[in-house]
């Protein structure tokens, strides 16, 4: 049970966030000149969610190589962004945005290339016993 409090619940209620998120059908943000601030709010959300599936399918997955747990970890963000922005096409006021999908995954492919880069560090420096 500990192991779920802390691997998944967060995982979990954080992607109930952003579909909460997703389903307020008034939700403007200003703009920040060149930058939208939705833009960065999107790519700072699915970096965060990234970093929360990462830690949940690497217990999930603690058995499988490494390489595993990120194609795993990716394909469920593509799928929940894909899926989040399909979503938002039946909400009154909220419409579907590709450019919204690809900030999402390019935020979390970002932090998932820099995990597999710290892990990759951190076994050459410790090797796994085999």
């Amino acid at each position: 049970m500990k192991k779920f409090l802390f691997y998944h619940l967060p995982a979990i209620a954080y992607g109930a966030a952003i579909i909460l998120l997703s389903s307020i059908s008034s939700l403007k943000l200003p703009e920040l000149g060149i930058l939208r601030a939705d833009k960065l709010l999107h790519f700072l959300e699915y970096a965060i969610f990234a970093i929360l599936i990462f830690r949940s399918f690497s217990e999930l997955l603690r058995k499988y190589k490494m390489r595993y747990v990120m194609i795993f970890s990716f394909f469920f963000l593509l799928l929940f962004a894909a899926l989040d922005e399909f979503y938002q096409r039946y909400i009154p006021g909220r419409h579907s945005d590709l450019s919204d999908l690809l900030i999402d995954i390019l935020g979390a492919s970002l932090i998932l290339c820099l995990l597999w880069l710290l892990r990759h560090r951190l076994n050459q420096k410790a090797p796994e016993k085999a």
